[in-house]
């Protein structure tokens, strides 16, 4: 074969534009050498490859089919672009686009595939400039043509990349449909069926023996729920988290940048109980985080809405012909009064009214209910009622 020519006029040239892309720069009178040299630069680099990085040294089938087919349909199309200003890949892209999403779909990181292409990049240029040097290449064209090996080897590694990020993206959706999927299903009962063992494993969440329900108190959870089963249902975000309610775990509480309402710890298959309580606790006149466990009689006391209704209506009912502005001073007054024992001055501190003015407001209380206020299992349900009441305003 002849020597290849060394005329260029671009670099000659300072008027004449040079090339947007390195391959257009390189004689395609290298190409035919190039070409020929094809089959045993495939093999350089499939063997620097596998010999270089491990995630690729394995007797895998796929693997090997899958490195092949790219080495090979990589070095065809670069020994084409020479001497042109096409694009690097055109519709091979879609090639690279696969080949990266299915490193991430067989659970490989992108770190070992760009290494792959970067050892293979070296390993190409060294058949490529042996079979240049052999057709009579300038080291000027030598230089150009390592130029465009490696800028070309970028595009490809582009290419993967944004083919991984989309596999990576796509699997983020449907695994948080899954996770959504699991988490309804532990709420709704199921923990012990086939279905439940087979999505916690897909998405990596080791089923325990007791859970805490998380619902928002704000917007939103907080961004991160250490070990938490974060989902959407039709009642909103929910998080289970593993039990046992630890200290570390009631400190993350006081510290998670968005507060919640945390149920009862219960046993797997009664998830959905501690999200009942959660949900009952979402309310409460208390700040920030709330755990159900240090609030079990405003959950008594919510526990069933007909329930409370019905005791107001029954046990509250002598008081049901005041008008209002009489009624609640009243009830307000006999609340504190029931709570504090009896205590004149706690009773007017705690409403910010003088003792007599709780006297006074007792007096009419006993006018209403008569003897019956000193009989303590009245007193036990007037409370229960009042407490009832404040909590159904509340929440």
């Amino acid at each position: 074969m002849g020597a290849v020519t060394t005329e260029h006029p671009i670099a000659d040239d300072p008027a004449v534009v040079p090339p947007r892309r390195p391959w257009a720069a390189v004689p395609a009178t290298l190409a035919q050498p190039l070409r020929s040299a094809l089959p045993a630069a495939t093999e350089r680099v499939i063997d620097a490859v596998t010999r270089e990085v491990p995630a690729y040294a394995v007797d895998n089938e796929v693997i090997a089919a899958t490195l092949r087919r790219g080495v090979g349909v990589a070095l065809g199309r670069q020994v084409d672009l020479l001497g042109t200003d096409d694009e690097a890949l055109g519709d091979a892209a879609a090639v690279y686009e696969q080949i990266g999403a299915g490193e991430y779909l067989s659970g490989r990181g992108l770190a070992d595939l760009l290494s792959a292409y970067q050892i293979g990049a070296r390993a190409a240029w060294q058949s490529f400039s042996r079979a240049g040097v052999a057709a009579g290449a300038t080291p000027r064209e030598v230089a150009l043509l390592a130029e465009a090996t490696f800028a070309y080897i970028d595009q490809l590694s582009a290419a993967s990349i944004a083919g991984y990020t989309r596999a990576q993206v796509a699997d983020a959706g449907r695994l948080e449909q899954l996770r959504s999927e699991l988490l309804g299903r532990l709420l709704a009962g199921e923990a012990g069926s086939e279905r439940v063992v087979q999505l916690a494993a897909e998405v990596h969440w080791p089923l325990p023996a007791t859970v805490v329900a998380l619902v928002p108190r704000a917007a939103s959870l907080p961004g991160v729920v250490p070990g938490g089963l974060v989902g959407r249902t039709d009642r909103g975000m929910v998080a289970l988290v593993a039990g046992p309610v630890t200290p570390a775990f009631r400190r993350w509480l006081g510290r998670a940048d968005q507060p919640v309402a945390a149920g009862l710890e219960v046993a797997l298959a009664a998830a959905g109980s501690s999200e009942v309580h959660a949900r009952n606790l979402r309310d409460s006149p208390a700040t920030g985080s709330v755990l159900a466990a240090d609030h079990l009689p405003a959950l008594l006391v919510r526990a069933d809405p007909a329930l409370g209704a019905a005791l107001r209506a029954h046990v509250l009912a002598p008081f049901d012909d005041l008008v209002p502005s009489r009624r609640e001073p009243m009830l307000a007054t006999l609340r504190s009064w029931l709570l504090n024992g009896g205590n004149r001055a706690a009773v007017g501190q705690a409403l910010h009214v003088h003792p007599q003015t709780v006297s006074y407001r007792m007096d009419r209380v006993r006018e209403v209910l008569g003897d019956r206020l000193d009989d303590p299992q009245v007193r036990w349900e007037l409370l229960l009622a009042l407490m009832s009441a404040e909590s159904a305003q509340n929440g």
